[in-house]
């Protein structure tokens, strides 16, 4: 747990109030319940939006010293490859 980031959060009275008792109760501090919490319900977002998002093949892209100069202009070849630049292609022309 050395590379945690502060975070602040706002609850209503009422979960606060139950994350307190629980925390009492167990004896797990308030923080790890949320941190719990939170992993948990990334862990099932992940599988509702999917890894395979095309704009996740972005992220970075540019940083890189022989990355494309071009993402700007073009993303949608670097996005979707191939096939939907011949779709746009023969659509458009």
């Amino acid at each position: 747990m050395s590379n945690l980031k502060r975070k602040q959060i706002y609850l209503e009275d009422e979960s606060d109030r139950a994350l307190k008792r629980l925390a009492l109760t167990t004896k797990i501090s308030e923080a790890e319940h949320i941190r719990r919490a939170v992993k948990g319900y990334i862990a099932k977002q992940k599988g509702k939006i999917g890894e395979e998002d095309p704009l996740r093949k972005l992220i970075g892209l540019c940083d890189k010293p022989d990355g494309p100069t071009d993402a700007s202009v073009h993303h949608d070849r670097y996005l979707y490859g191939k096939r939907y630049c011949q779709f746009v292609c023969v659509k458009f022309l």
